[in-house]
């Protein structure tokens, strides 16, 4: 087994001038067989950020305003956003602890989720059990750690109420229900090949053809023939505060991603 040295790579979308009135989401899939740790999480506001109740935050997690993998609340208290144009960092901030660095100089008020420190970075180092608060980090394998994909199906059946339960080669062992999945080149089944959340796993988890998801929303048709491979998806979530609030601007989050070379 070889190994490479680590990919880090910054993702960038385009301006999100009003994320602070109304939610945005963004996608994240990494490369082959990589877990991802948050190193950094930026934006450069361009507009103004307000929150009379709560402010605006990025985080990045297993869904919309989920923090299990990063966190960064706008804001020097709970209910007053940064008031200033240009650049806003997570690591720049008077974090504590390497790794995982973290800031709890204040605690969200965010109507959705209101425990843990502000600004959450790094997971926990590859190969240790440690994990970042907040979310649900502790759910998690790697903890607090983007999980590596790809997962290969090998069959598609009817689940529960009709949904779509595909069986994977590599176990389930990295997954948890609610997280946010890609499946893409089922080829027979039908209504598989979606962008949905995990509604159910198999109890059995450590693959050899006997572990299963169960695909949130879904309708199964038609007889799986061959094909399919599933991507875990982490989710940036540009959170709107509440109260009178305002602000956005172009968001970055850098990931590093560590595991063997896959060319």
């Amino acid at each position: 087994m070889s190994y490479e040295l680590p990919d880090v790579v910054t993702y960038e979308w385009g301006q999100d001038a009003t994320f602070g009135t109304a939610t945005v989401t963004h996608e994240i899939v990494g490369p082959r067989g990589k877990v991802g740790f948050v190193r950094d999480i930026s934006i450069d506001v361009t507009t103004l950020l307000v929150g009379t109740t709560s402010v605006p935050e990025i985080c990045v997690g297993l869904t919309s305003g989920d923090v299990t993998f990063g966190r960064y609340c706008l804001g020097t208290t709970a209910t007053l956003a940064y008031a200033t144009l240009g650049m806003r960092s997570a690591s720049d901030e008077l974090i504590t602890g390497n790794p995982p660095r973290s800031l709890s100089d204040y605690a969200p008020t965010r109507t959705s989720f209101t425990t843990g420190p502000r600004i959450l970075l790094d997971g926990a180092p590859l190969g240790t059990l440690g994990s970042i608060a907040g979310g649900t980090a502790t759910t998690v394998n790697p903890l607090g750690k983007i999980p590596a994909g790809p997962f290969t199906v090998t069959n598609v059946i009817s689940g529960a109420a009709s949904v779509c339960r595909v069986f994977v080669k590599e176990g389930t062992h990295n997954l948890v229900v609610g997280q946010t999945v890609q499946v893409t080149n089922v080829a027979g089944a039908t209504g598989a090949n979606v962008r949905t959340t995990i509604s159910a796993l198999s109890t059995d988890r450590s693959g050899l053809g006997n572990s299963w998801m169960e695909l949130t929303g879904t309708t199964f048709g038609g007889t799986y023939t061959s094909g399919g491979l599933i991507n875990l998806v982490a989710i940036v979530s540009c959170q709107a505060g509440s109260g009178s609030s305002a602000g956005g601007g172009f968001v970055r989050v850098k990931v590093q991603w560590v595991g063997v070379n896959n060319p």
